[in-house]
């Protein structure tokens, strides 16, 4: 399975393959979970099925509290949803994503929340390991490679837990593992407007603090321009499991301290920092290769030395 289109075009165009080289499923992001907000996160996973009611269909789970996620939605308020999408014939699927945490750990954990949960359809393989009915499974996609993937078997199979419990996905990790996690780097959906009104959008998984993101309309300012807040205003993540989700206050501080972002619209868009570059598919702003050289530049850097 795959959803990189590129991918398949270069393995049509250099490697003769056929018409389709690669298959994908219904699958959720977070931005489709989270944008239903904290209280709605079960509604967007019951959406999830029903959109797709045949099939396989695959769902993230860690927007806010994974395993929650697994006891009481999965494995409660949607437990009757996700039986019937084997009956009168059909062979349908949900799979579970989860996208945090220690890739081993986090695995067995979601297999036996969930072997508890559909404990009345869990059979035995032949090697005498505990397996899920055929219309619920787990996929683990983050942190995988060819390293992490022995570790989550072997943690299995000494839980006595199949490995056809669960499937793997890996992209990045199948390069060189330079990419947007060696920043912490990555583009999330922070606003959405239902109906003429704007809400704010976040994740904050309780399994990775270090993948909460921001809340709501953003600006990047000077650090001086915040001076009329007050200290309770700056950000703090998360207070543990049982902690408010995406943390309190709407201040972020460079670690330098010069600048601040500002979250949840109460910046001053009169003195973000940041330029309209792309906008509703059009381009809104020029710029060269030469020009962003020379701004990402450091003195006596490689861009600018000997002009």
């Amino acid at each position: 399975g795959t959803d990189t289109v590129a991918a398949m075009l270069c393995a049509k165009k250099y490697y003769g393959a056929g018409v389709v080289s690669g298959y994908s499923v219904p699958a959720s992001e977070h931005s489709t979970i989270t944008s239903w907000g904290v209280e709605g996160e079960c509604d967007a996973m019951e959406n999830m099925l029903k959109q797709y009611p045949d099939g396989l269909v695959a769902c993230v789970s860690d927007s806010f509290d994974l395993f929650r996620a697994c006891r009481e939605y999965w494995g409660d308020k949607l437990k009757t949803l996700i039986k019937g999408r084997i009956d009168g014939g059909k062979n349908g699927r949900l799979v579970v994503r989860p996208d945090s945490g220690d890739p081993a750990t986090i695995v067995q954990q979601v297999l036996e929340i969930l072997l508890e949960q559909f404990k009345e359809d869990v059979t035995e393989t032949s090697t005498g390991h505990r397996l899920l009915p055929p219309y619920i499974r787990v996929i683990q996609g983050d942190g995988v490679d060819w390293e992490s993937i022995p570790k989550i078997l072997e943690k299995l199979d000494q839980a006595k837990i199949a490995a056809d419990n669960v499937g793997f996905g890996s992209g990045g990790s199948l390069l060189q593992k330079l990419n947007r996690d060696t920043f912490k780097c990555a583009f999330k959906c922070a606003e959405i407007v239902v109906n003429g009104e704007a809400r704010d959008v976040f994740k904050d998984p309780i399994t990775d603090k270090g993948k909460a993101s921001k809340k709501g309309r953003l600006t990047l300012q000077k650090a001086e321009d915040a001076k009329h807040f007050s200290k309770d205003d700056v950000y703090k993540p998360r207070a543990g499991e049982d902690g408010v989700p995406g943390g309190t206050g709407f201040l972020h501080y460079s670690p330098c301290g010069t600048y601040v972002t500002i979250a949840s619209g109460k910046g001053d868009p009169e003195k973000d920092i940041l330029e309209l570059v792309y906008k509703d598919g059009e381009m809104v702003k020029e710029q060269t290769l030469e020009e962003i050289r020379k701004r990402a530049d450091i003195p006596d850097g490689p861009f600018l030395t000997g002009k």
